[in-house]
């Protein structure tokens, strides 16, 4: 005779309700054997919401431009007047093909892949010039998944600000990387944006102990040798020719540490994207400050744009006096590094948790922008709401939600789609910094006549 199971899986339903009852009773913040223990309410969608409400996010540290409308314009903290003056002037500089601008923008997983950051470039490139994506790592663990770039790799070691950031072999994006046997880094152009498909620059960076080599191959048929100088800081080799649609390079094995490479123009605008998948952006801080004043004179940044806060929302507290703290002393690395640089940084974006059986914005969201906004004020930066850039409350749920969608559905990351209408966005108000600089230059035009 068959024995009856049926009472065994109700006992194991009723006992795993219980031990989800308990856990329901604990409160947030506390920790079991070094864990943090997450929030449970199995009567979530039942249970009267006593978390916090969501307060509106209020503008308190200085005047509001009026902005065109559609556009969110950035907010000007910084004590000066006109604090974008000199890079817009290489901006128009730049459209002429007389100059080169170069942004860094460094981010979490929001932009990710060249999520976000891909569009705007191209878009920026469209209107000022400049071909190919700038900045590219060795490695990378969604090389498959960016659009704006074929990139290949094997034989390397990878370290990194997260993995360990008391080394001090990390460069400008927070990477290090060791050659080892059969080492190689393999780039290729895509059609997938106007920009991407050629480019005539290919630079690599690095830092070595001794002279090394580096074996280079242009469009499969090109072969160079080029040198590597010996270098106790990071250095730059660069190699030209007339079109590059992709680029291998390999090195010997040992005594040399690269930092990444980029491919570009001569001209144009570029932004090199530096986003690290859980970052808050203290983790930039594990940068050797030696590395970033290297790069701040091999690259010349005239913008360096902040752009963090998933991975802060996570706190349980509404309090974020520490993260301001910790941010306040990255960003005065960053300005000893690239002094006269302008910063500009962004808010948090929407973010979702699910409700009484709805996903909205999470209650800590507007209590971390403002601290973001207080950080900006401090600090004498630029600042960017990327959250009233999506929309405002509950607009991360109407991305996920939107056919077809702009958002993934953890509530939290934009996709490809959605990615590129906050690019658009962003573009529009660094168009609008351009617009209203030209418009200042005719004037002051017109009254010396």
């Amino acid at each position: 005779m068959n024995k009856n199971y049926i009472p065994y899986a109700f006992y194991f339903a009723l006992a795993v309700a219980g031990v989800l009852g308990v856990l329901s009773l604990i409160s947030t913040g506390r920790t079991v054997f070094g864990v943090s223990i997450k929030p449970v309410s199995i009567l979530s969608d039942i249970l009267a919401d006593d978390t916090l409400a969501i307060v509106p996010f209020i503008d308190t540290l200085a005047d509001v431009e009026t902005c065109p409308a559609g556009v969110v314009c950035f907010r000007n903290f910084t004590g000066e007047k006109y604090p974008l003056d000199k890079l817009l002037g290489q901006v128009l500089e730049a459209k002429k093909n007389k100059g080169k601008v170069r942004i860094a923008w460094y981010g979490d997983s929001f932009s990710d892949g060249d999520i976000l950051v891909s569009d705007l470039r191209d878009t920026l490139q469209s209107l000022y010039g400049g071909n190919g994506v700038g900045f590219v790592p060795i490695t990378s663990e969604i090389a498959g998944f960016r659009r704006s770039v074929i990139h290949s790799f094997g034989g390397w070691n990878t370290t990194s600000v997260l993995t360990n950031p008391g080394s001090g072999k990390l460069g400008i994006n927070g990477f290090g990387y060791s050659p080892d046997s059969g080492n190689y880094v393999f780039y290729k152009g895509t059609n997938h944006f106007n920009h991407t498909s050629a480019f005539n620059t290919f630079r690599l960076f690095y830092e070595s102990t001794s002279d090394q080599k580096a074996w280079i191959v242009i469009n499969r048929k090109d072969r160079r040798t080029v040198d590597l100088p010996a270098s106790a800081t990071p250095a730059m080799v660069t190699v030209t020719a007339d079109t590059i649609m992709q680029v291998r390079a390999s090195l010997n094995r040992g005594g040399v540490t690269c930092f990444g490479a980029s491919l570009e123009d001569e001209t144009g605008i570029y932004i090199d994207n530096f986003a690290i998948k859980g970052n808050s952006g203290l983790g930039l801080r594990g940068i050797p400050e030696k590395n970033l004043f290297a790069f701040g004179s091999l690259l010349h940044y005239d913008l360096i744009v902040l752009q963090f806060g998933l991975n802060v929302s996570n706190s349980a507290s509404t309090d974020f006096n520490p993260y301001i703290k910790g941010m306040t002393k990255l960003i005065t690395s960053l300005k000893q590094a690239f002094p006269g640089t302008p910063i500009l940084l962004l808010s948090v974006s929407d973010r979702s948790q699910r409700r009484q059986g709805q996903f909205v914005t999470m209650s800590v969201i507007p209590f971390l922008i403002q601290a973001q906004e207080r950080i900006a004020y401090e600090n004498k930066l630029l600042f960017w709401n990327l959250f009233e850039a999506m929309g405002g409350e509950n607009s991360m749920a109407a991305f996920a939600n939107a056919k077809p969608a702009l958002a993934n559905k953890d509530y939290t990351h934009l996709n490809f789609a959605g990615g590129r209408k906050i690019g658009l966005t962003f573009a529009k108000s660094f168009i609008n910094e351009v617009d209203k600089y030209q418009k200042r230059r005719n004037s002051l035009a017109e009254i010396h006549k």
